[in-house]
């Protein structure tokens, strides 16, 4: 038994190991169907794909309604002189609710962004808006408003939206009745207040992404499926900061979701999205998914599939090293393996040449090559480091887009400003990849942003210590205060520190601030920001940053940042560290008095960064370019009183400025000479003086007079000033005078102007005079020493406003005349003058006006407004008449008013202008052509200034005779269809009517009156009239000229269609002898029953089948008819034909007979009355019955048939010609039945005895 639990032992262990076995591949039969479908990455998954929903103005013209309005708030403007009309709050002139949905702008105006009044950066504006000052009071349009409707399909995978706005100078915008961002006064938000709008400012308040919080930009919540509305107020604030310009575009995009391939650069974060498919038809859980990276686990997670759906894996990456990664996603047994290829940017710079010189106000040219040293396509960008401000640049392309190894050669232009000083200026060209990025530490905080602490002192310029900035200079005595430094708020930014200078005083301020770094030294870049107003000189631990005190194109404003300077790194100490700067304040600039002088401002940042390209230990290259400005000596003269008139002998100082314009210090020599020795003297003057670049240097002339000095002598200083740097020792002059003072004459002058009152030119005389009390003055008057004429315009307003007074001429003549050459036509201009004496009196003409001219150059306006025919009053019409009297009528009018007269005239076809009527006043005038032809009318108007004014006619024809006009062609008697009737010659001929006359052939038309057939212009010629047959028509044809003379012509037409009747009573015989083989052949016959025949014709032929040859013309008139055909040859069958021709030479039915003389012998038929044979007349008789039925039998066959058959009858037999049967005659030749009262067989035409 033992034995055969151990035999089933080891029956069962196998069996049950081979179920195991069984069980275990059949759990690994059953693993779920989880397929990787896609392994995606992106470096900007939370940035996403920009989708633009309205595009910007600019770039694609997107329309809006729009409307402006005047919103009288501007408190730097008003509509009146006295400001009265500022009568709105804030936005209260705009209509209510201007931004909702639902508000009707139905009639506001359409047009396209963007809106402005002028030109910017080269864009101009696509619809004008222009808010002008004074322009029209009481509207300044100071505020516009535009609305946007567009469709959307809202998205699910939105990441941001963003509102784009380019303004000038406020703003409010709303997405759907939901405000985005309300910018309509300047400390709403930072940067409300624009002046100088781009394309696109990515600050403050000109790019709004939406970030959560209120007014943060559009939020994408907003949006709607369907219609959607943007809407936005802009406001001009004209005048504060001097800016008189007006812009608004606008552009709306969101950021949705996106994997688009992308280069990838070391230093991304990457998004990776893995997509795995569950294929089941029921949901998955508990799925372990993995991903490896280069072959090791790098994430991994348990997720949930629902029934065929797909789940995305989202895993976070930042790759750590160069070239080719793979990443391998895994689930169950299945992978799904993507190589992705990590890239660098880096760059080289060649440069021709470093080094540039150049003269002021020029432009030189620095040429480089960049190469794509890289191993990704790269877009790089240029800008320019620390070149001064007043100074412009520009490169060109301004973008390189290279494949790695590529290069390109990019052009820097820099102009340099024209009050440059001379030197070496050190600029730095900075390139930018498309994948240049930094992290940046702040080491010292702006004073906007964080109030940072300085200790600071204030001094003259004679006061400022130049060792401000050594790290062991003593500042126990200066005093602390936080950044920003300045006298007044600054674009919304108000100063911490009050720093306020006037005209002299307080222009320095120094400021250091002790920090401590105890970060990695081993960074990129160390740079400081700085916003100052105006000059600046800047160290970080006893180095030297930049020196901006000294010269012009370092002056600021106060922006945020106008410097922004890249340091030696090894300058950063670790640990303790002083930043010193000064700013020194140019008084000259904004005018000073009363403690201040416009604007101080200081403040600043220091901060390190660290760049990408340091992953690769790429170096950002910053090439030094030195622009060597060329030494300028130029310098100008300034004598603030050129005549000093001195009342004793104390000595007076004559102040001479020496101006230096150049652009370096220069040096000066003065020599000084005098005209007269003996009533002046020179005391001193400094003979040799330096003066800095920009400064200025005072002579400092001290002269007296001597006792004894003669009131009438004028000391007159000769001054000569030559540069003695320059190398060509430039040299200048000038005169300054002294003399005694001696008390002026207390009568002024008195003149007069004298100017025409109408004139008809732009230049006149202008006359002066002296009044005659004053000439005989001798005393007090009698001293005039010049004459100033003066004038004024009335700019064509009719004298309701006038200019101010301009000076026209000094003149030196007591009297005399000068032509005025200023004038403009339809204006009046006033003159006066104003004399002067030789002791300085002035005549005092305020308020008054010597005399008034106005000056007409306009030719009057003549305007001829009717030309007639004077015998019938009708007005001429396509310039042509019939009729030989003429009458003009005109118009005139004129600046004054006043036509003096009128001269008529005329010319005829290549002739000149006749003069018909002069110097008349009427507004008409009559004129008679003597003869037929082309005439041309000319009215000249004379004004009472003398100027000539003139209207011309058009070249009309006179013409009072009708066209010769001739019907063509038409025939008089016709058998067509259509009749086609055309004029012969068509000369002079504009239209024509055609009348007709219609009746049946013979009748009397004597009573017929003539219908109209129509009127026709040429080009219907000819014209196809259809007609009717057996009737006469008479045509009548009135052709009309242009003037409507008209000339005629008649024709007339018979349209006959039909063929004659045949002839009767055919009948062909031989005649009674043959001789030589010949014989007559007689033919008779009876005429046709038409009316309209000319003629017979017989012809004859040896074949039945052919008309043959004509034998002979019969005209027509007689009943009875015959024709003897002459001298026939015997032996031949003849076939003749007989037909009459009517008029319209139409044939008639052939009435045919044949004659057979093939025999030789004289057949007779002969009568004889009262013979009776027996056997004759059955032989007749059986003749007669066989011929007749021949004709039953043929159905009557031809003439030509039954006289065949007749010839066929032997010559000896006789019979009658007609037998009388039931009270009717039988024709014996064919058999035909008639009346007995007829003469002659109606059928074959025999006549009876």
């Amino acid at each position: 038994m033992a034995r055969n639990m151990k035999l089933q032992k080891k029956i069962i262990f196998p069996l049950v190991f081979f179920l195991a076995i069984i069980l275990v591949g059949q759990v690994k039969g059953d693993e779920e169907d989880i397929s990787i479908s896609a392994l995606k990455y992106t470096n900007d998954l939370e940035t996403g794909e920009e989708v633009i929903l309205i595009g910007n103005g600019k770039d694609y013209g997107t329309i809006y309604n729009y409307k402006m309005y005047d919103d009288d708030d501007d408190q730097y403007r008003s509509n009146d002189d006295n400001g009265n009309n500022d009568d709105c709050d804030v936005q209260n002139c705009l209509p209510q609710n201007w931004y909702t949905t639902d508000f009707d702008d139905s009639d506001w105006s359409k047009g396209a962004a963007p809106f402005g009044d002028e030109e910017m950066d080269g864009i101009n504006p696509a619809t004008i808006w222009e808010s002008d000052e004074g322009s029209d009071p009481g509207v300044l349009n100071d505020n516009l408003v535009i609305r946007h409707y567009f469709n959307y399909t809202k998205e699910d995978n939105i990441l941001s939206a963003t509102l784009k706005i380019v303004h000038n100078n406020y703003y409010v915008a709303y997405l759907n009745g939901e405000l985005i961002r309300n910018c309509y006064y300047y400390n709403y938000h930072d940067d409300c207040y624009e002046n100088n709008p781009e394309y696109w400012k990515t600050n403050g308040d000109n790019f709004l992404t939406y970030d959560g919080s209120s007014e943060s930009g559009p939020n994408p919540d907003w949006l709607i499926d369907g219609e959607n509305l943007l809407a936005i107020l802009v406001y001009d604030h004209c005048c504060y900061q001097g800016d008189p310009n007006q812009w608004i575009d606008a552009e709306l995009v969101i950021n949705v979701q996106s994997w688009k391939d992308k280069p990838i650069v070391l230093g991304d974060d990457l998004a990776l999205g893995i997509d795995f498919f569950n294929n089941e038809e029921h949901n998955v859980t508990n799925i372990n998914v993995s991903l490896e990276i280069d072959g090791e686990l790098f994430a991994n997670d348990t997720i949930n599939i629902l029934e065929n759906e797909t789940y995305e894996w989202l895993v976070e990456w930042t790759p750590t090293r160069l070239g080719t990664i793979n990443l391998t996603a895994k689930v169950f047994d299945n992978a799904f393996t993507r190589s992705v290829h990590i890239g660098y940017y880096a760059y080289s710079l060649d440069f021709s040449s470093t080094q540039q010189a150049t003269e002021i106000d020029k432009t030189i040219e620095y040429l480089f090559n960049i190469t794509n040293e890289g191993d990704v396509n790269d877009n790089f960008t240029f800008y320019l480091n620390q070149i001064p401000n007043d100074w412009e640049y520009s490169f060109s392309p301004n973008i390189a887009d290279l494949e790695p190894n590529e290069s390109i050669e990019i052009k820097l232009n820099v102009t340099v400003s024209d009050n440059a000083q001379a030197g070496d200026y050190r600029i730095f060209p900075v390139v930018f990849s498309q994948y240049y990025s930094q992290t940046i530490e702040t080491l010292v905080h702006s004073g906007v942003s964080n109030s940072t602490v300085y200790s600071y002192g204030i001094w003259n310029n004679s006061d400022f210590p130049d060792d401000f900035y050594k790290m062991d200079y003593n500042t126990s005595g200066w005093e602390t205060g936080a950044a920003p430094f300045g006298n007044d708020e600054l674009r919304g930014i108000s100063p911490n520190t009050i720093w306020l200078t006037d005209d002299k005083n307080y222009t320095h301020i120094g400021a250091r601030h002790w920090f401590n770094y105890s970060g990695d030294l081993d960074f990129s870049e160390l740079r400081i920001r700085i916003a100052h107003d105006d000059y600046f000189r800047v160290y970080l631990n006893d180095n030297l940053i930049r020196d901006c005190f000294s010269g012009w194109g370092c002056g600021g404003d106060g922006r945020y940042w106008e410097e922004t300077i890249n340091i030696n790194n090894s300058w950063l100490n670790e640990g303790q560290n002083v930043i010193a700067i000064a700013v020194r304040d140019n008084t000259q600039g904004w005018g000073g008095g009363d403690g201040g002088d416009g604007r101080q401002w200081l403040d600043q940042e220091l901060e390190v960064a660290n760049l990408r390209s340091k992953l690769w230990a790429f170096q950002e290259i910053y090439e030094e370019l030195i622009v060597s400005v060329n030494e300028t000596y130029e310098y100008e003269i300034l004598v603030p009183i050129l005549t000093k008139e001195l009342e004793d002998s104390e000595p007076y100082e004559f102040t001479i400025w020496i101006l230096n314009r150049g652009n370096i210090e220069d040096r000066y020599n003065v020599s000084i000479s005098l005209n007269d020795t003996e009533n002046f003297n020179i005391i001193s003057y400094h003979e040799e003086m330096s003066v800095p670049y920009g400064s200025d240097g005072n002579i400092e002339l001290i002269i007296s007079l001597n006792e004894n000095i003669n009131e009438f002598k004028l000391g007159e200083f000769n001054i000569t000033i030559t540069s003695l740097n320059s190398t060509d020792n430039k040299v200048k002059q000038t005169n300054i005078f002294a003399k005694l003072y001696v008390p002026p004459d207390l009568v002024a002058p008195a003149t007069y102007a004298v100017s025409p009152e109408l004139v008809n030119s732009t230049s006149f005389e202008v006359y002066w005079y002296v009044q005659e009390w004053y000439r005989n003055n001798l005393e007090s008057g009698n001293d005039t020493k010049y004459v100033i004429i003066q004038y004024s315009t009335d700019n064509g307003t009719d004298g309701n406003s006038w200019s101010e007074w301009e000076i026209w001429g000094n003149f030196t003549a007591e009297e005399g005349k000068t032509l005025f050459t200023n004038a403009e036509g339809n204006q009046q201009y006033r003159f006066r003058s104003i004399g002067g004496d030789d002791d300085g009196k002035v005549e005092d003409k305020e308020d008054k006006v010597d005399n008034i001219t106005f000056v007409d150059i306009a030719s009057p306006n003549i305007d001829i407004t009717k030309v007639t025919s004077s015998l019938f009053d009708s007005i001429i019409e396509n310039n042509s008449t019939n009729t030989k009297t003429i009458e003009l009528f005109w118009n005139a009018e004129d600046n004054n008013e006043i036509i003096v007269g009128y001269d008529f005239y005329y010319k005829t076809e290549n002739s000149t202008w006749i003069l018909s009527r002069e110097n008349f006043n009427q507004k008409s005038t009559v004129f008679y052509a003597e003869s037929e032809g082309y005439y041309q009318f000319k009215i000249i108007g004379e004004d009472l200034a003398g100027n000539k004014g003139f209207d011309v006619t058009n070249i009309i024809l006179v013409d009072t005779m009708g066209p010769n006009v001739t019907i063509s062609n038409i025939p008089s008697f016709t058998d067509a269809e259509n009749i086609l009737l055309n004029i012969e010659t068509l000369e002079d001929i504009t239209n024509f009517t055609i009348f007709y006359k219609l009746n049946k052939e013979g009748e009397n038309d004597a009573n017929m009156a003539w219908q109209e057939f129509g009127d026709y212009t040429l080009d219907s010629l000819p014209i196809e009239i259809p007609v009717q047959n057996k009737y006469e028509y008479q045509f009548r044809l009135l052709a009309f000229d242009s003037v409507g003379n008209y000339g005629e012509d008649t024709a007339n037409t018979l349209i006959d269609r039909d063929r004659p009747s045949k002839i009767r009573n055919l009948q062909i015989s031989q005649g009674k002898t043959i001789i030589n083989s010949t014989t007559d052949v007689l033919i008779s016959f009876m005429s046709s029953q038409s009316q309209d025949l000319i003629e017979y014709r017989i012809y004859r032929s040896e074949s039945v089948n052919e008309t043959g040859l004509l034998l002979t013309e019969i005209p027509y008139g007689e009943q009875y008819l015959s024709y003897k055909d002459s001298k026939v040859e015997m032996g031949t069958t003849y076939h003749y034909s007989i037909v009459a021709v009517d008029r319209m030479n139409f044939e008639s039915e052939q009435e045919k007979g044949f004659l057979n003389l093939a025999v030789e012998e004289k057949v007779v038929i002969k009568e004889e009355e009262n013979e009776s044979n027996l056997t004759n007349i059955f032989i007749g008789l059986g003749i007669v019955g066989t011929t007749a039925a021949v004709i039953a039998f043929v159905g009557r066959k031809s003439t030509e048939e039954i006289v065949q058959v007749m010839g066929e009858i032997p010559g000896n037999i006789i019979e009658e010609k007609f037998s009388e049967i039931d009270g009717e005659l039988l024709c014996n030749s064919c058999g035909a039945m008639f009346n007995p009262t007829e003469t002659s067989c109606p059928s074959c035409g025999i006549l009876k005895e």
